[in-house]
Parts: structure tokens; sequence; C-alpha cells
């Protein structure tokens, strides 16, 4: 019995349809495979490089948020927290009193739970450490929240350059069967003359005379029987092409919506980007309100102790008392103005307000402040212009911003005072020259502990209350006015702090310890 062509066609493969998918077929399940075996790790890899990174960045936040807790300042906290907008991956942040109760947040408050140690709570999408803080002198603890989107980008890229290397050797792969695919073919060269010289004279009435049992005879006959189904395979070609024309045109007009798509989104950011713009002006407007409001109270602190020395009649201890109120008061409305101030300085976009500042005026007024520290700690202060004790009427001018300087010498006198011993002496010289000094000395030495990070943030020891920001403001002081600012100190002539300007106003150079 015969078998049909059909039944004949359905059992046919051909060899090189064989050869081609036994190659890239290979090929694909290994890159397939490798992909795979890539994924894992380079999930685990990097949801463990986020936990080490997000504990490290949760004990850093504590530890600065410490001294805000112990000083019941939830605004610095919250300030503190908000640095944290630098870490786009940050969804949220909290700081919790040890019992539970919030004391300041970023963004929306992770949930609190009690921890000993830190603890890191790992989700599919999010990352949640816990740090206690107990460096300071009230418990608390510290939740931070990342989100681990980015993970699905790494993924992303992992999966783009597999794609690229699938293409790559997927191209490799192509070259190399066709390679071998050339030498299996070189019997159908006759049959492709035989193509060619129909295509060229339209004799269609030509026919292949070779036989054969295997792919080649099977192309033959396929080929003899094709011409006649040449004219409707071209009315198929032309309706194809019909539809690739219309389908073109269709891209075409998507890439156009895309177009003004992109072009209406744009226009949306500018305005999203001007309504920010006003808020941060609102945000602006608010703090200095907020200044206005906090420095209007202050003035009652500081004018009814003035209202009552004017008036008299208080024993001398009582004086001291309200000399006291007086002086905290003072130092809060400089706290006030310093605060944002110091912001700008450490950003370097603080606009300075030069002029001439008399250092004498402001030496001696801050003396007559610093009396009942001075009286407390049984310390004398002495104040030298070119090596000679002031009266009260010299005058040393320098160019600069008058509350920034005041600013910065009350804090290097009271670090000079607080840190004499009981009977001794602080020196403040003033000296003339191709630079203006103004030096503060006191026999006391640096602990050496602190004595390279002298002028760093938060830096302090064995001072109670201390913020460790006093030398770190007055270091900002100096080089936004272009000063230099240097510490000497040892254990034989003590510490000596000074501060050099320059008469034209050119940089100096940075602090040095």
């Amino acid at each position: 019995m015969t078998e049909s062509p059909v039944t004949e066609r359905k059992r046919f493969i051909p060899l090189g349809r064989k050869f081609n998918a036994a190659i890239l077929g290979v090929t694909t399940l290994a890159l397939v495979l490798s992909l795979a075996l890539s994924v894992f790790p380079m999930f685990h890899f990097y949801r463990q490089d986020a936990q080490d990174k997000a504990q490290a960045l949760a004990g850093l936040m504590a530890a600065s948020s410490a001294a805000a807790l112990d000083f019941e300042d939830p605004e610095a906290a919250a300030e503190n927290l908000g640095m944290l907008r630098r870490v786009p991956s940050v969804t949220g942040a909290a700081v919790f009193t040890a019992e539970g109760r919030l004391f300041a947040a970023y963004r929306q408050a992770p949930a609190f739970f009690a921890v000993q140690e830190p603890q890191a709570l790992m989700e599919l999408n999010a990352l949640t450490v816990a740090q206690p803080m107990t460096t300071g002198a009230r418990p608390g603890v510290l939740i931070l929240r990342i989100s681990l989107d980015g993970q699905w980008e790494a993924l992303a890229g992992k999966l783009a350059g597999a794609l690229v290397l699938l293409l790559v050797v997927f191209a490799v792969a192509v070259s190399v069967t066709r390679f071998y695919r050339r030498r299996l073919t070189d019997p159908l060269l006759r049959i492709q003359e035989v193509v060619e010289d129909i295509a060229r004279n339209k004799n269609y009435a030509q026919r292949v005379a070779y036989a054969s049992n295997d792919e080649i005879g099977m192309l033959v006959a396929e080929f003899n029987t094709m011409l006649d189904k040449i004219e409707q395979h071209d009315q198929w070609l032309n309706r194809q092409q019909e539809y690739l024309e219309g389908l073109v045109e269709q891209r075409t007009s998507q890439l156009l919506s895309n177009q003004e798509e992109l072009e209406r989104k744009n226009r949306q950011l500018q305005i999203e980007i001007r309504e920010r713009e006003r808020s941060e002006m609102i945000r602006s407007e608010v703090e200095r309100i907020n200044r206005h409001d906090l420095k209007s109270t202050l003035n009652l602190v500081i004018g009814y102790p003035e209202l009552l020395l004017r008036e008299g009649g208080l024993t001398g201890e009582q004086e001291d008392h309200i000399r006291r109120i007086r002086s905290a008061g003072y130092r809060m409305l400089d706290m006030i103005r310093n605060h944002l101030d110091m912001f700008k300085m450490e950003k370097g976009i603080y606009s300075l307000r030069k002029g001439p500042v008399d250092l004498v005026e402001i030496l001696c007024s801050l003396e007559e402040e610093f009396t009942p520290l001075l009286r407390g700690q049984g310390v004398t202060l002495s104040i030298l212009l070119d090596g000679k004790e002031i009266e009260g009427s010299e005058t040393f001018v320098v160019s600069g911003e008058s509350a920034l300087l005041r600013a910065m010498l009350r804090n290097l006198m009271q670090n000079a005072i607080e840190a004499s011993d009981r009977g001794g002496a602080v020196r403040i010289s003033l000296e003339r020259g191709a630079l203006r000094r103004v030096s503060i000395h006191n026999g006391r030495a640096v602990p050496a502990e602190i004595r390279r990070r002298i002028f760093e943030k938060y830096v302090t020891h064995g001072k109670e209350g201390g913020t460790g920001l006093g030398t770190y403001f007055a270091a900002l002081v100096a080089q936004t006015h272009g000063a230099h600012i240097v510490c000497k100190t040892d254990e034989r002539s003590g510490t000596t702090m000074t501060v050099s300007f320059r008469d034209d106003g050119q940089p100096v150079s940075g602090p040095e310890a």
C-alpha cells in the first residue's frame, strides 16, 4: 500500500531543523539555568547588604537622637530624623520612649516593638530595623523602615544583562549552525541554480530532475508542486503587506500619542516644581513666624530681669539669680537665632551680613554676662589688647556679622571658664597685625581622647549637659568669615583657642586641632 505525500510530510523532520534545535536548545537551556542559579544569590546578597546598611544607619540616627530624647526635645529629634530624606529608600522612622510612646517621627511612623538589642525584621518588599537607644540618660528605641523595591530593579538589570548575553550567544550559535549547514547543503546548489533561472526567465515549465529519498528529494517534489501556488502566494503576500502597512500606521499613531502624553507629564512636572517652590517659601515663612513668636516671649524673660535690676532693692544673692535668668534668656535668644544659621553654614548657603564689629565691646559685654559663672567657678578673667589690660574705651574692629561673632566668642569663653580649675584664670588676648588675632587661654588641657576631634560635631567629654556643639559652631562661624581657628593644648601650658582674621577678607585656612 502506497502512503500519500501528506503522510510522508508529517513523518519528515528536516536534518537542518534538528541541527538547529539541538544547538540552540542546549545553549538556551544552559543560559536559563545559569540565570536561575545567579538570581537567588543576588537576592540574598542584596537583602543582606540592605540589612547591614540599615542597621548602621539606625545606629547612627539613634546616637544622634539620644540628646534630644534626654532633653525632651521632639522638634530636635524630628529634625534629626528629617536628615533621612537623603536616603530615598527610607519610608519611615520614629523615636519611641522605653514605654512605647511616640517621641518623634519621619514620614509614616513604623509600629513600636520593644527590643533589648539591635533587631531586623525582613519582609518581601520592606525591612524594619529596631535600634535601642542606650547612650543617653533616657532609654528609647529608634525604629527604621526601609523599602526593598530596589531588589526588583536589580533583578530587572540582571534579566536585561542575561537577555543581552542570550542574544549574543544565540547569534554565535546561529553562526556556528550556518557554518555546518553549508557543509551539508552543497547538493542543493543545483536546485538553487534552477530556481534562479526560473526567477530570471519566468519559465515555470522547468523541473528539477533529481530523485532521492532524503530531504533533497522531498524538496524537489515540493518545488514542482509549488509552482502552481505562486500566484496564490503572491496574493497572500499583498494582503500581508497591507496588514503590515496598517500595523506601521497604528504604531506611528501610538508613538505620537505617547509623545503627547510625555509632553503633558512634563508640563505637570513643571507645575509640581512651582508648587514645591511655593511650599518651601511657605515653610520658610512659618519658621520665621515661629522664631518671631519665641523671641517675643523671650523678650519678657529678658526684660523683667532688666526692670528688677533697675528698680533695685534686691540683695546681692537675688541680683545674682536675676542676672543668671537674664543671661539664660540671652543665650536662649542666641540659640533661636543661630539654629537655622548653623544649618545654612553647614550647607555653605549662609549669606553673611558683614560690617565693622568691635570685639572689645562684645568681650566687655560677655564679661558682665559671665560674672555669675566666674564667681561660681572662682575664676578670674582678664582681657588684653596688644599685651595691655583694656579699660573699656579701646576698639578692636574686624569685618563680620556681630551676632555670629558674639555667639562664637561666648561659646569659647564659656568653655574656657567651665574648664578652668577653681582659683584659675582665663586670659583673652587681642593682637593687631597683618592678622588680627583673638586668643582665649585657660590652664587646663583638653582631654587627650578628643583633642584631634575638638572641632567636630557632638564631640564632648566629661561635661555634664554638654552637647558637643560649642567649638563646632565656633569653627563654622570662623570658616564662614574666612577666618582661621586653631586649638593648642598640652598638660603643661593649658589650652589656647586662637581665631585669626584677615583685614582683606580673604580666607586664612580651615580649623586645626
